[in-house]
Parts: structure tokens; C-alpha cells; sequence
């Protein structure tokens, strides 16, 4: 699996949807924000005036069918208009029973000047009611001017900076000198002089249930953005876990199967650099993992049929001796035969304890602690002194040599003992498997830092078959194994051996000229003293 590195990291990821998360939260949050705005500036802009500046025109010149009513004041507000003898000269909708008194009309607030309002209950040291009513209005060079009246809870004015106010007030006046009308409208006035120089006061009424009806609608404007952001947090935590489950989730399936055996299961990913490594790294471990499992199960395999062909290779003499002993212990053969029978126990005897040697140096050079004991050595000389303490067995058998070995040294780290065993196991199984007048070649020379090895011959060769296994312990010409001809472990001892020695062994599978089989073996060199 090939890792983009073009691909985000897990970081990158978290910080990339928390951008875009933030983006979208305050991108509602402004409309949100703006929604509220336009809904409170829609339903009333100040809670005891009205806007004038493009209206008080109209009261002046007397259109006052022009002035938009529900936009200003809502479906039920309404206003009325005065003259200076307090006769109402023009009634809007819903104002028809509507009327007040000069006084009355005098103590409703004055919206043209800008007044703010703010009514305050406190309790004074003599543990009495008190009701503080702040004005504050602002002149023509925007100045502001702050004001107060002060009552107690029987709406006796105790001081006011406001004139013309009478000392006792019903709840009703003072509900007007505050603002309030019947509970449910906000009320103000407007005074201006008509064309004719006369003063008219419009008194407008406003009902507070707009006003509620506008904080309901923000109020469920602010619950719907907190359930988005609450939806919009979980989408957000969600994406986070589904990228960071998926990788484990695939992890953890792979490693379920491969507790149960199935070792080449692998994984596909996309996704954060750092899973799609850790999912790399998964594959590598799983591919070794298999490769493992696959060659325990050789080595299993193997050991088997070692098994297996150690039994054959012992129960055969073994039966051959029984019998012929029984033979003779019965006294079931004469005195000619007796003598060939105990020549056949003592050669089966023999074959089986070469046999039994062959095992235990195998076993031997199976073990952990198996270790070579090499000195520099001069190959040369050393592979000159064995061909001719082996010459003349070779010739004795009817084989004969061709040695190519350079005169002057070539040193390697080796072990002398084994290496001899390397040359006596090749060159026996090319005496035992061939026939007389075979020619036996042994070059050596040397390349670059290796020491290269050549033992070949000219026979009958091996079978393809024989060929790819002829290293493995009980490898042996007669597969049938019908007849002990050998251990069939002489070729894998000594590839044990050679690798031993940090060396190589390998049967040529090109046919050198004039020679059927042709084993290369390289040491290592080692510097001259």
C-alpha cells in the first residue's frame, strides 16, 4: 500500500474540521445575530418613542392617513391627536374610545426630546416603599440632561425636577407620567404647531404584547441556534470518531483473523497519514507473519518426514539383522551358510552404525550452540594435501582426477575438520552414484575477495527432481529408498557446514563443459599474514 504524503496528517484533519466547523458556527451566529437585530428593530426601536424625524410633517401639514400606523406603533397600536383645548381633532384605528385630560396629556412623556426612561422601587430607611423615575434626554447640541421625580408608594410626588407636576397622583396619572397605559401599551406624545400657530399634541399608544411577541421570537431564535450548535458539535465529534474508529476497527478485524489462522490477511486504507502507516506497518508484519507461518509449517513438515525416513532408515537393517540372527539362533542354516549369514549381520551392523554417526552429526550441527572453530588457512594447500591422501582410493575405485588448484595461497578463516567432511561428502556420493572411468574435477581459484570452489564430475548426473532438493535432509537418488545407499543428509550437512563459514554452496544448473554436475562453493578471504 502506497502512503500519499500529500495526504493530511491526523492533526491537519482535526485542525482543517475545526475551521470549517468554526466557520459554519459563526457564520449562523451572524445571521442569527442579524435576524435578532432586524426583528427588534422592526417591532420597536425605543420603548416610549416613536420615529419622528420623517413623520412629524405629516401631523404638521394634517395627513395623518399618512402615517404608517402598524408599521410604527403594531397591529393594535393606535393614536389620537389634540388641540390645545384638548379636543381630539382625528382618531386613528382603534382609538375611538380613547381620551384624556389636559393635565393628563401634560404628564405623558415627550418623544421628540429623546427621553429614556428607567423606574427604580427601593425601600429608605424608614422601611418605606419609594418609587425613583429617571428621565434622561439629550438637547440639540447633544448634550444630555438627566432628571428625576420621586414618589412614594401612595404616588405622593416627593420632589421632581419636571414642572407643572401635581403633588398627589392617582396610579393611573402616574402610570402616564411613566409611560404605562392599562398595562398592555407603552404611550408617548409628539407636540408641534400647526400652520395655523396653534399647539396639538399627537399621543401615540403602543401595545407592549409586540414587544413581548418580538423577545418570544428572539428567545426562540437563541434556543434554535443552540440546538444547531449542539447538532453541529455532535456531526463534528462524530466525523472525528468515525475517522479515528474506522482504521482501529480494521485493525482490529485483521488481528481477529489472524488469531484464527489466517495469516495473509491484509488491509486496505485510506485516510490520515498516520493510520494509513500504522495500517502499512500492519501489512508489513502480516506479510512476515505469514511467510513465517509458512515456513514453520515447512520445518513441521519436514521434521515430519525425517522422522518418518529415519524410521525407514533404521527399521531396514535393523529387520535384516533380527532375521538373519534369528536364522542362526534357530539353527535353521548349516555351517556354509552360517559364516555368509554373520557376514551379512556384521555389514548391515556397520551401515547402520554409520547411519546412526551421520544422525547424531546432523543432530549436532542442528543445535543452537553448534559452533565452527576456524584458523587462516591456505585453501590450497590444504585442499592439495587432501586430493592426494584421496587419490589413490579414487583409483583403487577406478575414478580419475583433474585438479586445478593455483600455486600460490589464498587464505580463508576455516574450520580444517569440516571442510574435509565438505570434500570426503561430495566426493563420495559422486563415487557411490557413478561408475568407473568417471572422471572427477576439483578447481579452485580466486575472485575479487571470495575464494570460489568447484567439484564436479562427468557421470550419470542428477534429476531435475533431485536437483531442487539435493540439500534438504533426506534427499537421496533412489526416492523409493528401497535400498540403503546413504543417510541421504551427506548434501545437507554440508550446506550447513558451508554456511557455517559465512560461505555459499550451490549446484550449477548450467552443465559446465564436458561435466554433468558441477558443485560451487565460495568462501570469504581473509588477508595474508
Amino acid at each position: 500500500m502506497k502512503i500519499s504524503r500529500k495526504r493530511f496528517g491526523f492533526f491537519g484533519i482535526i485542525v482543517r474540521n475545526f475551521i470549517i466547523f468554526t466557520v459554519i458556527v459563526l457564520t449562523v451566529l451572524i445571521g442569527v445575530c442579524l435576524i435578532g437585530i432586524t426583528v427588534v428593530l422592526s417591532h420597536f426601536s425605543n420603548d416610549y418613542s416613536v420615529p419622528i424625524k420623517d413623520n412629524k410633517e405629516l401631523f404638521v401639514k394634517g395627513n395623518y392617513d399618512s402615517f404608517q400606523r402598524e408599521r410604527l406603533l403594531g397591529e393594535d397600536g393606535y393614536f389620537a391627536v389634540f388641540d390645545e383645548n384638548n379636543n381630539v381633532i382625528y382618531r386613528s384605528k382603534g382609538a375611538e374610545y380613547f381620551n384624556l385630560s389636559k393635565e393628563q396629556v401634560d404628564l405623558i412623556p415627550n418623544t421628540e426630546v429623546g427621553l429614556t426612561i428607567s423606574i427604580n422601587e427601593y425601600v429608605g430607611q424608614d422601611n418605606n416603599k419609594y418609587i425613583n423615575v429617571a428621565y434622561e434626554t439629550v438637547d440639540n447640541d447633544d448634550n444630555t440632561i438627566k432628571s428625576n421625580t420621586i414618589a412614594d408608594s401612595d404616588f405622593n410626588i416627593l420632589f421632581s425636577d419636571v414642572p407643572n407636576i401635581e403633588k398627589k397622583l392617582s396610579e393611573f396619572d402616574f402610570n402616564l407620567l411613566t409611560g404605562r397605559y392599562q398595562n398592555e401599551f407603552n404611550i408617548s406624545k409628539l407636540s408641534y404647531t400647526g400652520n395655523s400657530g396653534k399647539i396639538y399634541n399627537v399621543v401615540f399608544c403602543r401595545n407592549i404584547t409586540d414587544s413581548k411577541s418580538s423577545m418570544k421570537i428572539i428567545k426562540y431564535i437563541g434556543y434554535g441556534y443552540i440546538i444547531f450548535f449542539i447538532v453541529a458539535v455532535l456531526l463534528f465529534v462524530i466525523s472525528l470518531n468515525k475517522k479515528v474508529k474506522e482504521p482501529l476497527l480494521l485493525l482490529s478485524n485483521a488481528i481477529e483473523s489472524i488469531a484464527k489462522g489466517k495469516t495473509d490477511k491484509t488491509i486496505e486504507y485510506k485516510g490520515p497519514r498516520e493510520f494509513e502507516e500504522i495500517c502499512h506497518n500492519f501489512n508489513d508484519m502480516a506479510l512476515k507473519l505469514h511467510e513465517t507461518e509458512k515456513k514453520r509449517v515447512g520445518a513441521e513438515q519436514e521434521k515430519q518426514k525425517m522422522l518418518a525416513d529415519i524410521s525407514h532408515d533404521l527399521k531396514t537393517p535393523i529387520t535384516v539383522i533380527q532375521g538373519y540372527a534369528k536364522a542362526v539362533v534357530d539353527k535353521k542354516v548349516n555351517d556354509n551358510e552360517r559364516s555368509d549369514y554373520l557376514n551379512t549381520i556384521y555389514k548391515k551392523s556397520n551401515s547402520l552404525a554409520e547411519l546412526i554417526n551421520t544422525f547424531s552429526e546432523y543432530s549436532k550441527l542442528e543445535r543452537p550452540d553448534f559452533k565452527i572453530e576456524t584458523v587462516k588457512t591456505n585453501i590450497c594447500e590444504f585442499s592439495r594435501n587432501y586430493l592426494i591422501d584421496k587419490y589413490n582410493e579414487l583409483v583403487f575405485f577406478g575414478f580419475e582426477l583433474d585438479i586445478q588448484i593455483p600455486d600460490e595461497g589464498i587464505f580463508c578463516m576455516l574450520d580444517v575438520f569440516q571442510i574435509k567432511r565438505v570434500f570426503e561428502n561430495i566426493i563420495s556420493n559422486t563415487v557411490k552414484y557413478n561408475e568407473k572411468g568417471t572422471i572427477i574435477s576439483f578447481v579452485l581459484e580466486k575472485q575479487e575477495d571470495n575464494c570460489i570452489i568447484r567439484i564436479g564430475d562427468n557421470g550419470v548426473g542428477i534429476t531435475d527432481e533431485l536437483k531442487k532438493i539435493i540439500f534438504n535432509p533426506f534427499s537421496m537418488g533412489d526416492s523409493s529408498r528401497s535400498e540403503l545407499k546413504g543417510s541421504g543428509l551427506g548434501m545437507a550437512i554440508v550446506k550447513k557446514i558451508v554456511t557455517a563459514h559465512r560461505g555459499t554452496i550451490e549446484l550449477l544448473q548450467e552443465k559446465l563443459e564436458g561435466l554433468s554436475v558441477v558443485y560451487e562453493i565460495t568462501f570469504p578471504l581473509t588477508e595474508k599474514e
